[in-house]
């Protein structure tokens, strides 16, 4: 979220031996949940120590999206970077949060049978989806529940400053302009890997 297209890292040698599990998500509600985080939240993480610069912006959503620093061209750069990638780790498995959404308990079983957990029954697995539920999170986030003050809201009086704020497939169309919407839609279907499936 820090970084400059060219600032990642392209090489992802030392996970020769790993297994990775790729959460992705739709890059226009990823670039919409990310301004929420820096502009809203920012001020609960201060300075980040790796790359010496203030997780906070308070520009314009629009702005925020044509910046350098983790603007769009850095989500679709981090994006095509594993593409090109995913057959480097030992194993590597993609989850698309709109594939969570729709189908929780589904994906949740290809996560641990991918990490070997195969004898986890599926009753395990619909109460972990339960208690991680959207609502539940939001509930627990109002109610004060978590320990860390980075899973807390920055104001309570404003829902955009939630950790849970929305959770919404295609959230962004409520905060794009039409003809930003469109752009972004265009630059992915030619620029992203079509390996995500967010392309068409």
């Amino acid at each position: 979220m820090l970084k400059a297209p060219e600032e990642l890292q392209t090489s992802k040698g030392k996970f020769h031996d790993k297994k990775v599990i790729f959460l992705a998500r739709d890059p226009r509600d990823v670039i919409v949940s990310s301004y929420f985080e820096m502009n809203k939240r920012g001020n609960l993480f201060g300075d980040n120590p790796y790359e010496n610069r203030k997780a906070a912006f308070d520009g314009s959503l629009v702005e925020f999206i044509n910046r350098r620093e983790g603007g769009f061209d850095t989500i679709i750069q981090y994006y095509n970077i594993w593409a090109q990638n995913r057959a480097m780790p030992e194993g590597f498995l993609l989850v698309r949060y709109e594939d969570l959404k729709q189908n929780p308990v589904r994906e949740l079983r290809r996560v641990v049978d991918f990490l070997g957990f195969t004898e986890v029954d599926d009753a395990v697995l619909s109460e972990a989806v339960e208690f991680a539920s959207f609502d539940n999170m939001r509930k627990m986030e109002s109610a004060g529940t978590f320990q860390t003050g980075v899973l807390n809201p920055a104001d309570r009086s404003d829902q955009e400053s939630y950790k849970t704020r929305k959770g919404k497939v295609g959230g962004y169309q409520d905060y794009l302009p039409r003809e930003e919407s469109a752009r972004l839609t265009n630059k992915m279907q030619v620029e992203l890997s079509d390996y995500y499936g967010y392309g068409s």
